[in-house]
């Protein structure tokens, strides 16, 4: 168990966003063309936890700081890079390219690189990320000092480290009006500047300390009408002081290549799914659902991997489409949001993610995204007392276990070992 711990947030709900940060899982889906402005970058309890905060449950924040001032980034583990918005930043048209009222990014406190007498740029390199759902962002990359714990009581930092950071001037992003930028937390195969300048993420800058094991924990919580914007905990160099089952599964994070680390990624053995207990009211209902099944799940052995930065659960297919079956009455999939939606009040089956021979389930309020302000209705073009399921059609995309299945677990990712340990704290 360690002190070290970022404690998560969440905004008010905005019934009109959809979970900005699921945009990285869309970046990871695709190449993008280069933008012609820049030159394309290919168990101890943790000594510093921090809480985070979270928008509905779909997008989770922390408090750091940066040359001593405070700024709210949404975490990520499926990206490597850090990166801020500045104070000169310009927002723009996606499709024009024409410079448009800044409100429409919604980015909260900027940064000013002048302000600062330890920002350091980097001279020849640009930073730039590209995302399939049209936004984009581009800026000077730079060396800035980073300070975590206990920033969100407006304390001090407990660890200032120099790391390297976009700072963002210009571009298109669905911001939710709270965070600035984005911290990534996965290996740092993935950081903008990988192949030219091999810079660390900002975990591997924080785990050089001597005092500090190379392992983070990460423990998000669901919000709840009496605490909307409790978001759980981020732990660095162990565990948070929580409540969880005592039985951890451990099981290696798979590489791209051999010995080549980028995506906390590990092998799925299969998916535990048990249909609801009908009412004796419904039972021509659940007949309906009994004809024969064209695979089991349980056997269906995939790669998925670990994304604080997407609120949903990418799954195969088929089996996404068996879960939505299940339901009383059955999910139904909108087109307009690309989305299985169901009643809020529908008997839902019971869905388990099976690691390293255990079953992990999704309580049935992260199954529905029943919690305040979760994504739904209105938002995504769906009638009021509709739910989207967290459960959605990967297509060809990556396997992703999101927010909604991340709620209901302890996660420890182990950077030396290269091990992702799990236990099970669905209910608190």
């Amino acid at each position: 168990v360690t002190n070290n711990v970022l404690h998560l947030k969440t905004a008010p709900s905005t019934p009109h966003l959809i979970p900005p940060s699921s945009k990285h899982l869309a970046k990871r889906r695709s190449e993008l063309t280069p933008s012609p402005k820049y030159k394309r970058q290919e168990e101890d309890l943790a000594a510093v936890q921090e809480d985070l905060i979270t928008l509905g449950g779909r997008v989770y924040m922390t408090d750091v700081t940066l040359a001593g001032q405070i700024f709210t980034l949404v975490i990520d583990t499926g990206s490597s890079d850090t990166w801020v918005a500045s104070s000169s930043f310009q927002c723009l048209n996606p499709s024009t390219l024409s410079p448009i009222s800044p409100q429409y990014c919604g980015f909260n406190t900027p940064y000013n690189t002048r302000n600062s007498s330890t920002w350091r740029p980097i001279r020849g390199h640009g930073f730039s990320v590209h995302y399939t759902g049209g936004e984009f962002l581009l800026g000077d990359l730079g060396t800035e000092e980073l300070g975590i714990g206990d920033v969100y009581l407006g304390r001090e930092p407990t660890v200032v480290v120099r790391q390297t950071i976009g700072v963002v001037d210009e571009g298109y992003w669905l911001g939710d009006g709270m965070s600035s930028g984005l911290i990534g937390l996965a290996y740092s195969a993935l950081v903008s500047g990988a192949r030219t300048l091999g810079y660390g993420s900002v975990m591997y800058t924080l785990t050089k300390e001597d005092w500090i094991p190379p392992v983070f924990s990460l423990a998000l919580s669901r919000p709840t009408v009496k605490y909307p914007m409790a978001g759980g905990m981020l732990a660095i160099g162990g565990i948070p002081d929580i409540p969880h089952d005592d039985h951890f599964v451990t099981v290696p994070i798979q590489p791209l290549a051999s010995g080549v680390y980028a995506f906390y990624a590990v092998k799925v053995d299969g998916f535990d799914i048990t249909p609801p207990t009908p009412e004796p009211a419904s039972s021509s209902s659940a007949s309906s659902k009994s004809s024969p099944r064209m695979l089991d799940p349980a056997t269906f052995k995939v790669k998925m991997i670990f994304d604080s930065g997407s609120s949903l659960l990418y799954l195969p297919n088929a089996i996404t489409d068996y879960i939505a079956s299940l339901f009383d009455p059955p999910a139904k999939y909108n087109a307009s949001s690309d989305l299985f939606i169901v009643p809020c009040n529908a008997s839902a089956p019971r869905v388990g993610i099976i690691i390293g021979g255990k079953s992990f389930y999704i309580h049935e309020d992260d199954l529905m995204n029943k919690s305040p302000g979760a994504v739904g209705g209105p938002g995504v073009g769906a009638p009021r007392g509709m739910c989207a399921l967290a459960v959605q059609r990967a297509g060809k995309g990556s396997l992703v276990l999101g927010d909604s299945w991340l709620k209901n677990v302890l996660v420890v990712f182990d950077l030396e070992d290269h091990e992702i340990r799990i236990a099970a704290r669905e209910n608190y």
